[in-house]
């Protein structure tokens, strides 16, 4: 794992960013956080600190904007029917929301409204027209989020009769519809951002109609502008943090998003991130988008509680269908061995297209590379791409439009078309595109901090730091980095699996943070990644740090040699080991799809050729099935081809891909320093028994602190026979002696298997 922090600054630099500060009236450190996002003179600085209305550009300066408002205004007058389409997406069903409400609100009395399913596929569908033609017969057509793509189609509504007005934001074709279309990514229009979602460019549109009126549609547009992860910069930014204030106030909340929130009152750019738009999103996964559009557009305060409940109903549904799908893909993409391609390409026709964007997601922070999960669409195979940073997904599959059904998306989200028999040739040439205008793509794993913090955090500080909110993307929340040795991370309170710990002058709380106990108590150098956050209590401000992740550095493995006597020793103790004969390896490296294991971390000065690779210890941190080191894994990953052992282990692990032994080296020398002795386990016995009541976080740990004299191999070996026994046991983090157990050495598993072990290695 590779920490990428912020740049370090010029002295020019330095001087700009003292300017901001002292016109600002900030730390020298909040507007260095600004000027690693870009906004590098006082004029953006002071615009990015107070986002409001006044940034908001005029409407007009888009081109189609005023022939659509005159189109409109006359159907209007003349009480022509308009149907609004749009999409199935947050995005889609938002905007349709928004242009629906402005055209009733405006005057327009013959009025519908349509959302597709995902099954009748993105854009416009001309049967379905026809049918709503058929239906209430339609004078104009006005598309949201969609159409920019379907010039023939809208050719085809044409000659129904009906005209048509295009409001969308993806990326233009080369032949665009012949109509009146409003799309801040077609070039050479005066209008100065071109960075809206859906719902934005319909709210400009509603914008230019009634004036202010609009804004009261702008809890939509930040929903939508945050569900479509857009740039949270410039006029977005604005956005969103004007439609943040409805969600504010109670008295304006909407009744959808009072039942979609619950017990949510602290309202954030995540929250609609994380709260309600996975669940406007799940009604057009589950294959009833309209659900969402009704929540939105229903007056019946029954009905609105009936839709809010069906849509938590079917994201539950939703989180367990795309799980399925995802592990599933995972089995694919190792049986295939695909992650050894540049793009991922894995498809099922039995998978359903409403999850595969999820799922392609997960994927690439998997493997670290594109991916594109396709599944069946009647006789075609639908797929959902999504990309690394600096990759843009679009710009490699419209390279092989020629051999596509049809496509389109953002630089790092796509939707592609293919048909069954074309999709091998798809993946060979997008694989071919991607190598040649990108090389090989760095599959070392990044994380970004904007630095590292030394010595605290001032109250101050913590509290600028929400100037720069809403967070998302382009505007991530900062995180930073503090280095610790080792520190001693308690619960909460009793049972709780929430964590604290204190370091550097930061008291850190580590929600779910049990996975970490042990990282944070071996005696390495390890980096804490972490939020700062401000806690109210009682009137009373606290600064805390809320942790996400600890990354030791193993540079230096033998002062965990210790706990890493501990964890073999502990698998001894389960029942998934194998002990049978293993077929010999003949080379070592191999840079794809291969897992190196060592049971003793002193013999990797021993194999200099896999000091490359990724090293880890306990736990393997490469989901990619890049080929890594690791070093007394508790378990054998399944992205693996094969597993080899550079060091024979006490016990070798199960797995279902084939082990190899690479070299005679033994790794449980480490026996030759403990004792089986009756006499030595009686002298400990009397000694462990003195230590009753102290604090407990592993018998290596343990051993550091107390172990005095004694081999502290040995008082680990015996300290875990006596726990295995039940003689001692941990309550709270305690070592504690049960006065009134007594247990038999030769009823311990660990110490039989050592016997044993003892017995074959002298």
């Amino acid at each position: 794992m590779e920490i990428v922090y912020g740049k370090i600054l010029t002295p020019d630099q330095e001087k700009v960013v003292w300017q901001i500060a002292k016109e600002c009236d900030i730390l020298f450190d909040t507007a260095r956080l600004l000027f690693y996002r870009n906004i590098d003179t006082v004029e953006k600085a002071k615009r990015f600190l107070s986002p409001g209305k006044y940034g908001f550009y005029n409407p007009n300066l888009l081109d189609g904007v005023k022939d659509a408002c005159e189109r409109i205004r006359t159907a209007k007058e003349q009480n022509q029917s308009v149907l609004v389409f749009g999409d199935y997406d947050a995005d889609g069903v938002c905007a349709t929301t928004v242009l629906y409400f402005a055209l009733k609100d405006y005057g327009v009395s013959n009025l519908y409204k349509f959302v597709p399913e995902r099954e009748q596929g993105y854009g416009l569908n001309v049967q379905t027209v026809e049918r709503l033609n058929a239906q209430n017969k339609i004078d104009l057509l006005v598309t949201v989020d969609c159409g920019i793509s379907d010039y023939e189609k809208i050719e085809t509504i044409k000659k129904m009769g009906i005209d048509v007005i295009v409001t969308d934001h993806h990326e233009p074709p080369e032949i665009l519809p012949d109509c009146i279309k409003i799309n801040p990514k077609i070039l050479g229009q005066a209008y100065p951002f071109n960075g809206l979602c859906g719902a934005g460019v319909a709210y400009k549109l509603a914008y230019a109609l009634m004036g202010e009126k609009a804004d009261a549609y702008l809890d939509f547009v930040a929903i939508a502008t945050v569900a479509d992860s857009m740039d949270l910069v410039d006029e977005n930014r604005d956005i969103v943090a004007c439609g943040l204030k409805l969600f504010d106030n109670v008295n304006s909340l909407r009744l959808p998003f009072k039942y979609l929130l619950g017990e949510n009152k602290n309202v954030t750019a995540q929250t609609l991130a994380y709260t309600i738009a996975p669940r406007i999103n799940a009604g057009g996964r589950m294959g009833d988008a309209n659900s969402a559009l009704e929540l939105f557009t229903q007056k019946d305060p029954n009905k609105v509680f009936d839709y809010a409940v069906k849509l938590n109903e079917y994201n539950v549904a939703r989180q367990v269908a795309c799980d399925e799908i995802y592990n599933q893909a995972k089995q694919r993409i190792k049986k295939y061995s695909l992650y050894k391609k540049d793009v991922i390409l894995v498809k099922n026709k039995n998978w359903n297209a409403g999850f595969i964007g999820i799922v392609a997601a997960k994927l690439v922070e998997d493997y670290a590379r594109p991916v594109i999960v396709f599944g069946g669409q009647d006789e075609f195979l639908k797929g959902s791409a999504r990309s690394i940073d600096g990759l843009n997904i679009y710009d490699a599959i419209a390279n092989s439009k020629e051999v596509l059904l049809g496509y389109g998306g953002h630089s790092q989200a796509a939707g592609v078309s293919v048909s069954d028999e074309n999709f091998a040739l798809f993946e060979k040439k997008i694989n071919e595109y991607v190598k040649r205008e990108y090389g090989t793509i760095d599959l070392k794993r990044k994380v970004y901090a904007e630095w590292d913090i030394k010595d605290g955090i001032s109250s101050r500080f913590a509290c600028e730091l929400d100037m720069l909110e809403p967070f998302g993307t382009a505007n991530k929340r900062p995180v930073f980095t503090t280095c610790v040795n080792s520190v001693n991370s308690i619960p909460l309170r009793q049972g709780s699996n929430h964590y604290t710990f204190n370091c550097n002058n930061i008291e850190m709380l580590d929600f779910n943070g049990g996975g970490h106990v042990e990282q944070l108590s071996l005696p390495v150098d390890k980096k804490v990644l972490f939020e700062i956050n401000v806690s109210t209590f009682k009137g009373r401000q606290s600064i805390k740090g809320y942790v996400r992740a600890v990354y030791p550095d193993y540079a230096d493995f033998s002062c965990v040699k210790l706990h890493v006597f501990e964890n073999e020793l502990k698998r001894l103790l389960t029942d998934d080991g194998i002990n049978s004969a293993l077929e010999n390896a003949t080379a070592v490296v191999d840079s794809i799809g291969t897992l190196y294991v060592l049971s003793d971390a002193e013999n990797l000065s021993k194999f200099d050729s896999v000091k490359s690779l990724p090293i880890s210890l306990f736990d393997v941190e490469t989901k990619n099935g890049n080929s890594c080191v690791v070093i007394s894994p508790r378990a054998i990953p399944d992205c693996f081809e094969r597993v080899v052992y550079l060091d024979k282990p006490m016990q070798y692990l199960a797995c279902d891909v084939k082990s190899y032994l690479y070299s005679d080296v033994i790794g449980y020398k480490i026996l030759d320093k403990i004792s089986t002795d009756r006499s030595d386990f009686s002298r400990i016995f009397t000694y462990l028994k003195t230590l009753n009541n102290k604090a407990f976080n592993g018998s290596a740990n343990f051993a550091l602190r107390h172990a005095g004299s004694e081999n502290k191999e040995n008082f680990v070996f015996v300290t875990e026979v006596f726990l295995e026994l039940d003689i001692f046991e941990i309550k709270n983090g305690t070592f504690v002696f049960n006065e009134n157990i007594k247990n038999a050495l030769t009823n311990s598993k660990l110490y039989s298997k050592i016997v044993l072990l003892k017995g074959q290695y002298v």
